[in-house]
């Protein structure tokens, strides 16, 4: 899946930007220098509202939005925000030939895949449309055969009209197919007389089928959700005033995040976790990423990650230089999502440019360049300006996402 479109709609100091087009490879987006939410500077708050989209942690225990307000203002009116309907991140992906044949064998309809849409709201649940392609059925598909098997069922066994009758009658032609109706009409369908079954096989197939619709969708957004791109930000990491949360875009999530993969329903054996790390291990050693030499190790405090045989530190005076450290997260997020996504991680790189000396904004420069090659990237900074001889991929300023000023 590759990331086209997104646009964030965010509250307060950070507000919503339009609809933005995204390059496969590399995406600049520049900033003022200004505090947004919890201290963070725009740039750096732009992309952790991207990343709920599919983010390395546990959103609904980070809770990224804590600090979003209850209330907005329009046209001089204090409304209050509904968490459940109001969207924070959306994005919009591109479906690979692969993904649509997997979706495919959920129903038929999603043939027809090109663009899924991903969503994110204030209360952190998560919602999946597929672009121009109902995820239901309107009874005026359906209705049409309903009738034909009711007149069949009706000289055998007028008893079984008599569910439907009320239901027939009071349905509108745009009304969907899903819910308890969806489950009445699936019942009676299921438990026709023999003899419709025998003569109009091919009737009732077609129309269950239509029925079921909306339960084979869901069955899609759960493909849709395990092929999903994990969005991996790097560089400046968010602290929260309340100590019971943690940095959100920490090595220790993406860490916590494997181990845990490792550990599904399916695993029940320390053997099995060795496998899956097995696996990792190879990827990372496969995909010869630079010099150094990478691997995670099992441990009984949890996992670490290894950098040339040596336990990799994130606490300050960290002997491993703040570059390298961001680019063994970046070659350990490839490697992780290529095992256990089958896909390419998206990269969000926060004002690294902040986090190294301006002797190595080059070597970062070009790190960025390269595994943009590889897999998308988005890059926000605020002054310093360590792309300015590249042309290639997007460029946004603030204007051109039209964010509003601050309140």
């Amino acid at each position: 899946m590759e990331l086209i479109q997104a646009r964030i709609r965010g509250l307060g100091k950070l507000k919503e930007s339009q609809w933005f087009e995204l390059s496969p490879h590399l995406n600049l987006f520049q900033f003022p220098d200004q505090k947004g939410l919890n201290d963070q500077t725009f740039a750096t708050n732009f992309l952790q509202l991207l990343q709920t989209i599919n983010p390395t942690y546990d959103i609904e225990k980070i809770q990224p939005f804590a600090n979003f307000p209850n209330f907005t203002k329009q046209g001089g009116y204090t409304r209050h925000i509904n968490p459940a309907k109001r969207t924070v991140a959306l994005a919009v992906f591109s479906a690979t030939p692969s993904l649509v044949k997997e979706l495919a064998v959920a129903d038929e309809w999603l043939y027809e895949t090109d663009r899924i849409e991903v969503g994110r709201r204030l209360d952190y649940s998560r919602w999946i449309n597929f672009v121009e392609i109902a995820a239901s059925t309107r009874w005026s598909e359906i209705s049409d055969n309903i009738q034909i098997l009711l007149d069949q069922v009706q000289n055998l066994r007028p008893d079984l009209t008599i569910p439907l009758d009320d239901i027939f009658h009071s349905l509108k032609p745009a009304d969907r197919i899903k819910n308890e109706l969806q489950e009445q009409l699936a019942h009676w369908l299921k438990n026709l007389p023999a003899e419709v079954q025998k003569s109009s096989g091919q009737l009732i197939e077609s129309t269950f089928s239509a029925v079921m619709r909306a339960d084979h969708f869901q069955t899609a957004r759960d493909i849709v959700c395990s092929r999903l791109p994990l969005f991996v930000t790097l560089g400046n990491s968010i602290s929260h005033s309340n100590t019971k949360k943690e940095e959100t875009h920490s090595l220790h999530n993406l860490l916590h995040l494997i181990a845990n993969s490792a550990k599904s329903p399916s695993k029940d054996s320390i053997t099995d976790e060795h496998t899956s790390f097995d696996k990792l291990n190879e990827q990372l050693e496969r995909s010869n990423f630079s010099s150094m030499t990478l691997r995670v190790q099992l441990c009984p405090t949890g996992l670490l990650l290894m950098i040339d045989d040596k336990p990799m530190q994130t606490a300050p005076g960290d002997p491993v230089s703040s570059l390298k450290q961001i680019q063994a997260k970046a070659f350990l997020a490839v490697a992780f999502s290529r095992v256990a996504y089958k896909t390419e991680p998206i990269l969000l790189f926060a004002e690294p440019e902040r986090m190294v000396s301006n002797t190595l904004h080059a070597e970062l420069a070009d790190f960025v360049i390269n595994i943009s090659n590889t897999c998308q990237c988005l890059y926000s900074f605020s002054d310093v300006d360590i792309f300015s001889h590249i042309t290639e991929g997007k460029r946004y300023s603030i204007d051109d996402l039209h964010i509003p000023e601050l309140l």
